[in-house]
C-alpha cells in the first residue's frame, strides 16, 4: 500500500475546509422546487427497502436511512450531501492519480526536477475546480439531486476499481467495480452508461491488440444492453418520447411557431442537446453565475438549419470521433486528454434518449459529466513549478469558492431561488425559447404566499406575457387581484384564464369568492355550483380535493342562505358535516338554514347538542333564531345575551338582533 504523503493530508484537510466554508452556511436552506417531494407523505414510506426494486432506490432510500439513524432535520440531509461530495472528490483523486501515473508527458517536461511534484499539484488544482465549482451547488445544495451525486460517486469508484483491476489483477477489484456500477445505476439511471467507459479505460491501461479490444467491446455491449433494458423495464418506452405533459404542451407551442415540427422534434432535440454539451462545459470551466439558475430556458431549434445548433452538433460528433481516434492511436498527453473527454461524452448519450424540450439545460445533470475536469486541468498545469501551480490554486479557491457560496445563498428558500432564476430570464429571447414563464410564475406564487400580492401580480403578468401554459398565470393574476380587493379585475382575469384553457374547481371557486365580495350572491352561488361540477387537474390530489370540495359546499350554503335557497343550503351543510362532523361553522349554518325553512324545533335540538359540547357565540345566536322561530322570545333574548358574553367581538351584531326581536315582539300601540 502506497504511503500517503504529508502534503496530501494537508491538502485534503484544506480542501475539505474550503468545501465546508462554501456549504455549511446553507445547512438550514429550505426545501426548494423538486425538494418538496421529500415532504410528501408517501415518500419516506415508498423508499428504504432494498428488497423492492424501483427507480433510484439507493439514492432516495438514503433519505430514509439517514432519518432513521440520526433523526429528522433537513440540515442533516444537507450534511450528508456534503459528505457525498467530499467522497466524490476523493474518488476522483484516486482515479486520476492512477491514470496520470500511466500518462507519458513530453520528454522536456518529464526531465524537469519538479515534474512529479508539478503533476501532483496540477491534479490538486483540478480537484479544486471541481470541488468548489458553483455549478456543483445545484447538486450538493439541492437535496433531491442526491441521486446524481450518489450516481457520480459510485460511477467514479467503479472506474477506479476497474482501473486497479486492470493494473494489478485480482478478481476483487473487478467485483468491486461491478458492485459500484450497480450502485450507481440504482442511484440514477443516467449512470447506466458508465459501463461504456470499460473499453477506453481498458485500451488506455492495457494497450491491447485489436482482437482483445473487440472482445472487450462485445462484452461491454452485452452489459450495456442489459443495463438499458433494466432502465426501460422501469420507465417503459422512452426512446424519442415526450416524457411529460409539459413537454407535450411546449411542442404545441413550437408547432404554432413552426408547423410540422412535431414530426421532427426528436431529431431537433438531439441537435439541441449536442450543442448544449458545450454550454455545460463552458459553465464548468468559466464560472459565469449570470448563466446559472435552477431553471434555464435556451431557444429550441425549429429546423435542422439552425446555424448555432448545427455547428454545436457537428462539433460534438467531431470531438467524439477525435477522442476515440486518439485513445486508439495516439500516446501520451493527447491520449489522456481524449480519455478525459470520453467520460462526459459517453455519459452524455443519455441526453439523446428522449425529447428534452421541458428541461433541456439543467445544471445538476452535468455533475456526472464534469468528472473529467480534474484530469484536463492537470494536463494544462503540469510542467509549471509547483509553487506557481499552488498560487493559481489559491486564486481559483477564492474565485470559485466565493461564487459557489453566492450560489448556495441564492438557494436559501423558494423565493430567493426563483428570484434568481427570474433575473436570468432573457425577456427578449425568441418565442421558441419556450418555458421562460416558469420562474416568474413560481416567484409570483412564493410572493403571494408571503402576502406580497402587488409584487406577485407583476410576476404573474410577466409570466402571462411569456406565454405560459393553459392560463395558469392569468388565473394567478386573478387570485392576486382578489387578495388586493380588485374584484372586477379579478373576475375579468378568471374569465381570461378560462379562455386560455384553465379549468377546474379552483377557477370557479375563486370566481365565486370575487362575486361574493362584490355583493352578488346569486352569481356567487351559481359559480360555486359550477365549481362543484367541474373537474380538472387541480382536484386530483385527494387531500386537497376533499378540502376544496368541502369548502365549496360550505360557501355555497352561505350564499344560498343569502338568497333564501334554504333547501340547497341544508343539503350543502349536511354534506360538509358528513365528512367533518365537528365543523361547528357548518353545524351553526345548518341550524340557521333549518330555521329559514321553518324547521325551528329541529334547529334548536341541534344547537342544544352543540352548545352542550362546545358553547360559542355563533351557536347561541343560531339557537336564539330558532327560539324566535318557535315564538320563545324570552329564551331567544337570553341566548343572545349568552352569545354576547361568549363572543364579545360580535357584540354589535347580537345587539342588533336583540333589538330586532324585542321590537318585533313588543305590543303594538
Amino acid at each position: 500500500m502506497a504511503k500517503i504523503s504529508k502534503t496530501s493530508v494537508i491538502f485534503a484537510i484544506l480542501l475539505i475546509a474550503a468545501i465546508l466554508c462554501v456549504y455549511i452556511p446553507g445547512l438550514n436552506n429550505q426545501l426548494i422546487f423538486d425538494d418538496l417531494r421529500l415532504a410528501e407523505g408517501d415518500f419516506f414510506g415508498a423508499y428504504g427497502n432494498l428488497l423492492q426494486f424501483k427507480q433510484r432506490m439507493l439514492s432516495y432510500g438514503s433519505f430514509v436511512w439517514i432519518q432513521n439513524l440520526f433523526g429528522e432535520g433537513w440540515w442533516k440531509q444537507h450534511l450528508f450531501n456534503i459528505l457525498l461530495h467530499v467522497l466524490t472528490v476523493g474518488a476522483l483523486y484516486a482515479l486520476f492519480k492512477s491514470l496520470l501515473e500511466r500518462t507519458q508527458f513530453p520528454h522536456d517536461i518529464e526531465q524537469e526536477e519538479h515534474f512529479q511534484a508539478s503533476r501532483m499539484a496540477a491534479l490538486r488544482v483540478g480537484l479544486i475546480v471541481f470541488a468548489l465549482n458553483p455549478v456543483a451547488v445545484y447538486v450538493v445544495g439541492y437535496l433531491i439531486q442526491r441521486s446524481i451525486l450518489m450516481a457520480t460517486l459510485f460511477a467514479v469508484l467503479a472506474c477506479f476499481a476497474y482501473v486497479r483491476g486492470l493494473s494489478n489483477g485480482g478478481i476483487g477489484w473487478y467485483v468491486a467495480a461491478v458492485v459500484c456500477y450497480v450502485a450507481a445505476a440504482l442511484s440514477k439511471e443516467q449512470s447506466a452508461l458508465t459501463v461504456a467507459m470499460a473499453v477506453p479505460l481498458y485500451i488506455y491501461v492495457r494497450r491491447p491488440s485489436w482482437k482483445k479490444i473487440l472482445m472487450v467491446s462485445g462484452a461491454t455491449a452485452v452489459v450495456l444492453v442489459l443495463a438499458v433494458g433494466a432502465v426501460l423495464s422501469i420507465y417503459g418506452s422512452l426512446i424519442g418520447a415526450l416524457i411529460d405533459n409539459q413537454s407535450v404542451a411546449y411542442v404545441k407551442q413550437l408547432e404554432a411557431i413552426s408547423p410540422g415540427i412535431t414530426s421532427k422534434v426528436y431529431g431537433l432535440s438531439i441537435l439541441n442537446q449536442a450543442a448544449l454539451f458545450f454550454v455545460y462545459g463552458f459553465l464548468w470551466v468559466v464560472p459565469y453565475v449570470g448563466g446559472m439558475s435552477i431553471d434555464i430556458r435556451p431557444a429550441f431549434p425549429v429546423s435542422y438549419g439552425s446555424a448555432l445548433h448545427l455547428i454545436g452538433a457537428i462539433a460534438f460528433v467531431a470531438l467524439l470521433a477525435a477522442s476515440i481516434w486518439a485513445v486508439l492511436r495516439k500516446d501520451g498527453v493527447l491520449r489522456f486528454a481524449a480519455l478525459c473527454l470520453l467520460f462526459p461524452m459517453l455519459w452524455f448519450f443519455t441526453e439523446f434518449a428522449v425529447v428534452w424540450v421541458q428541461d433541456p439545460l439543467v445544471l445538476y445533470r452535468s455533475y456526472l459529466w464534469a468528472v473529467g475536469i480534474p484530469g484536463l486541468v492537470a494536463i494544462v498545469l503540469t510542467g509549471f513549478k509547483p509553487r506557481t501551480i499552488y498560487i493559481v490554486g489559491v486564486f481559483l479557491t477564492l474565485l470559485f469558492g466565493g461564487l459557489a457560496m453566492e450560489r448556495v445563498m441564492s438557494m436559501r428558500d423558494a423565493e430567493t431561488v426563483w428570484e434568481d432564476a427570474a433575473s436570468k430570464v432573457d425577456l427578449k429571447a425568441p418565442a421558441n425559447a419556450v418555458g421562460r414563464y416558469r420562474p416568474y410564475l413560481n416567484l409570483g406564487t412564493e410572493r403571494m404566499e408571503r402576502g406580497r400580492y402587488a409584487q406577485a401580480e407583476r410576476d404573474f403578468m410577466t409570466a402571462d406575457a411569456l406565454n405560459d401554459l393553459n392560463g395558469n398565470a392569468r388565473f394567478s393574476i386573478g387570485v392576486s387581484q382578489l387578495q388586493q380587493k380588485k374584484y372586477p379585475d379579478a373576475i375579468r382575469s378568471f374569465k381570461a384564464a378560462e379562455e386560455k384553457g384553465y379549468s377546474g374547481q379552483t377557477l370557479w371557486y375563486q370566481r365565486a369568492e370575487a362575486y361574493a365580495a362584490l355583493g352578488h350572491p346569486k352569481e356567487s352561488f351559481d359559480a360555486f355550483s359550477t365549481a362543484l361540477q367541474a373537474g380538472g387537474p387541480d382536484v386530483n390530489d385527494s387531500t386537497g380535493a376533499t378540502q376544496l370540495t368541502e369548502q365549496t359546499h360550505l360557501r355555497r350554503a352561505e350564499m344560498g342562505m343569502t338568497i333564501q335557497k334554504y333547501d340547497e343550503a341544508v343539503k350543502d351543510y349536511e354534506t360538509v358535516l358528513k365528512s367533518s362532523p365537528n365543523n361547528s361553522r357548518a353545524a351553526v349554518g345548518l341550524a340557521m338554514a333549518l330555521t329559514g325553512k321553518g324547521e325551528s324545533a329541529k334547529a334548536k335540538e341541534q344547537m342544544d347538542a352543540l352548545i352542550a359540547k362546545t358553547p360559542s357565540g355563533p351557536a347561541f345566536y343560531a339557537r336564539a333564531m330558532a327560539q324566535y322561530g318557535l315564538k320563545n322570545i324570552a329564551e331567544a333574548l337570553k341566548d343572545l345575551d349568552q352569545a354576547t358574553q361568549a363572543d364579545p367581538a360580535n357584540a354589535q351584531r347580537y345587539a342588533m338582533a336583540k333589538a330586532q326581536i324585542s321590537g318585533a315582539s313588543a305590543p303594538k300601540q
